[in-house]
């Protein structure tokens, strides 16, 4: 078994060189409420997962002893209680990896309790208590700007618009009294055709004019 403690995506590591006696692993599955229902007796409510608690207590030995050490290459203790506490103060969680266990998740570090024992100078035993961290997903929404729809400054014309070609003679009072029974519409016709017309007194025959509705 393994017991192996990272931070910020394995670039620092530490695997603890003798591994915890009894690990305790609590938490996960599904958090439950029960209540009591007036006239109806108690109720369960199931809710969402918790997070799961993993704790244990073993030491940092200052010498390789094979009876206990799972590898030589044994951190110096104090300097391995430096590295967690740092760990610990960053504000970011850690990787927790317990081979044969299940255990592989990132968490915080909630608690690190440590000391030497009398009699056994240079040794360092520690309490230590992790858990379960999950990241936030933020989904990102964008909102589209409102599409502002631009208005002509010329005057709309349907479907139903017609055209008509000056003849000698005309003018708009009497080419809009001709469509609209009314002389004074002349301004319809002018705002529909400018351009070309650049003055409402002067048309000249042969140039074709768009009627509006």
């Amino acid at each position: 078994m393994i017991f192996k403690i990272s931070f910020e995506n394995l670039k620092d590591s530490i695997i603890l060189p003798v591994n915890p006696s009894e690990p305790v692993i609590s938490g996960g599955g599904t958090n439950f409420t029960d209540i009591q229902v007036i006239k109806g007796g108690e109720r369960t409510i199931i809710g969402n997962s918790m997070l799961q608690v993993v704790s244990f207590s073993s030491f940092f030995p200052r010498d390789y002893d094979s009876s206990y050490c799972t590898r030589e290459d044994i951190p110096d203790p104090w300097e391995a209680v430096k590295k967690i506490e740092k760990w610990r103060e960053s504000g970011k969680p850690v990787k927790l990896l317990i081979t044969q266990t299940g255990v592989n998740m990132y968490a915080t570090i909630r608690k690190f309790d440590y000391r030497e024992k009398g009699g056994e100078p240079g040794d360092v035993y520690y309490d230590i208590e992790f858990k379960e961290f999950k990241f936030i997903k933020i989904r990102e929404v964008v909102k589209e700007a409102p599409k502002v729809q631009q208005q002509s400054d010329r005057p709309e014309t349907s479907a139903t618009a017609k055209s008509y070609t000056v003849v000698k003679g005309d003018c708009l009072w009497n080419i809009a009294k001709k469509f609209y029974g009314n002389g004074s519409q002349y301004t319809k016709i002018f705002n529909a055709n400018n351009p070309p017309i650049k003055n409402a007194s002067l048309i000249y025959p042969g140039q074709v004019f768009t009627i509006p509705s």
